[in-house]
């Protein structure tokens, strides 16, 4: 184990292990989807604590650094896909390369950092770390996930990609609560002792895993797809560099693919300044008001604008600050305005780029009597594989959790329909300007899609009570041997 090849002799050997610990999880995730591995590195996170802890006590600055070199080492190895946007770009933007590939995996870190500090307040001698551990892990996620605009990339839950057994369990408690369940599994694995209390924890949690992955093995055997009567829907899929987005050849090639008999879904943005006419389309164009710009789809006479921006990408946060400071000249600093209206035909579930990564705005999106999410994206910034496959993994578990079909639309990423199980049923090529047809299946009902976060919120606290029960427990034993 890397635990034992790495001596944990001084404190920087544990600063070290983490890092490590936090490159390897990447691992866990697209593309490279090693089984279970996931579990391990948590596992193995939570063992270095404990060892730190029982060197060095409450030690609050090695906690810390513990969570900073691993969270470093994860988004370091995970996110450095970002980095290919400014050199799509070009121009002066590529000078901040130095900020994605270093500066941004370090803040991202500090969310693990900050977690490190909190259950270093936590942690003792007793197997109540063992309940507090998975909560506050996923407090964190939850937390990066909403503030500062939010970045719910790459969860815990989306290391179990590559089994769609394993992932049907987001229909029951949603990506949080599968996160917490699976941390929770980590540490109680890997807590295994003789005495009787954690060989119960340790095949209690294997027994969790079982658990779901019969039920998701069940889940889909059971699944009997039912296709709408007359609702079929062209996805189209593009392949065409930023460069030549919205020349008139470009304009030509997506006119060609549009379907002269249903609904024609084209990538974000494709239609430009000007959308295509006719109303048998949904697309993706810049709109203009007021002198204001909007990431938005335009179909059949409504609009839809986006509301979440990628910041830096599509705004710039407190541009107003910057725009007053000297450098800001040599920048282009315009960004878009944020979409507030919902006058959307309530069918559709409509997710511009990466408002599909969100679970929140997929819930405020929705309607009573909708029947199919919708996600245009272009994803020629991001490069050819890593970026584009975990995007697509992002969307994908939306379906899952809201038991809908899912339509993708996408510019140099994947283009695909998606059952409400999450399960690929037709795909147009990677690479090529295509198109498939697809009848829309009809959705399911999930136990998340009724109760949402609410899910979660109940596994933190269970687990909470179970360790404070814990705890309690272990000091009457402590004062009873005295």
């Amino acid at each position: 184990m890397l635990l034992n090849l790495i001596k944990l002799k001084d404190q920087k050997s544990f600063y070290i292990a983490a890092f490590i610990l936090g490159l390897f999880l990447s691992l866990a995730f697209d593309p490279y989807n090693i089984p279970f591995l996931s579990l391990i590195i948590v596992g193995a996170f939570f063992k270095v604590n404990d060892i730190f802890y029982s060197k060095y006590g409450r030690l609050f600055s090695g906690f810390f650094i513990i969570g900073i070199a691993f969270g470093f080492g994860f988004f370091l190895s995970s996110t450095y896909w970002i980095s290919n946007s400014l050199l799509v770009y070009g121009g002066s933007i590529k000078y901040f390369l130095p900020f994605s590939i270093i500066i941004l995996p370090l803040i991202l870190g500090l969310f693990y950092g900050l977690m490190q500090l909190t259950i270093c307040l936590l942690w003792d001698d007793s197997n109540s770390k063992i309940f507090y551990f998975p909560v506050i892990w996923i407090l964190f996620e939850l937390i990066r996930s909403h503030i500062f605009s939010g970045l719910p990339w790459n969860l815990i839950c989306y290391s179990w990609s590559w089994s769609s057994n394993f992932t049907q369990f987001l229909s029951v408690v949603g990506p949080y609560g599968l996160g917490i369940i699976s941390v929770f599994c980590s540490c109680a694995i890997f807590s295994f002792k003789i005495k009787k209390e954690n060989f119960f924890l340790t095949a209690l949690s294997i027994i969790i895993i079982l658990l779901i992955f019969l039920y998701g093995f069940k889940r889909i055997n059971n699944y009997e797809e039912v296709l709408s009567k007359d609702f079929k829907v062209r996805i189209v899929g593009t392949h065409i560099k930023q460069s030549s987005k919205w020349s008139i050849e470009t304009r030509n090639i997506v006119e060609k693919l549009k379907s002269e008999n249903y609904l024609t879904i084209i990538p974000e943005t494709m239609a430009g300044l000007k959308p295509f006419e006719g109303l048998d389309w949904f697309q993706g164009y810049l709109r203009v008001d007021d002198n204001k710009y909007y990431n938005s789809i335009a179909y059949n006479g409504s609009v839809y604008d986006k509301k979440h921006l990628v910041p830096f990408g599509e705004y710039i946060p407190f541009s107003e600050f910057i725009m007053g400071l000297p450098f800001a000249k040599y920048f282009n600093l315009n960004s878009l305005s944020k979409g507030k209206n919902n006058n959307f035909p309530s069918l559709f579930i409509p997710l511009i780029c990466y408002e599909g990564i969100f679970p929140n705005i997929v819930a405020q999106n929705r309607r009573e009597n909708a029947k199919l999410i919708i996600n245009i994206t272009n994803d020629s910034w991001f490069g050819k594989k890593t970026g584009p496959m975990q995007h697509f993994t992002h969307i994908r578990f939306r379906a899952i959790e809201e038991g809908l079909p899912l339509a993708r639309s996408s510019n140099m990423g994947f283009s695909a329909l998606i059952n409400p199980l999450g399960v690929i049923t037709h795909q147009v090529s990677y690479g090529a300007n295509g198109f498939v047809d697809v009848t829309v299946p009809i959705g399911v009902d999930t136990i998340y899609a009724k109760y949402r976060y609410k899910i979660v919120y109940f596994l933190m606290v269970l687990l909470i009570i179970f360790g404070y029960f814990t705890k309690i427990l272990f000091k009457k034993r402590e004062t009873f041997n005295e």
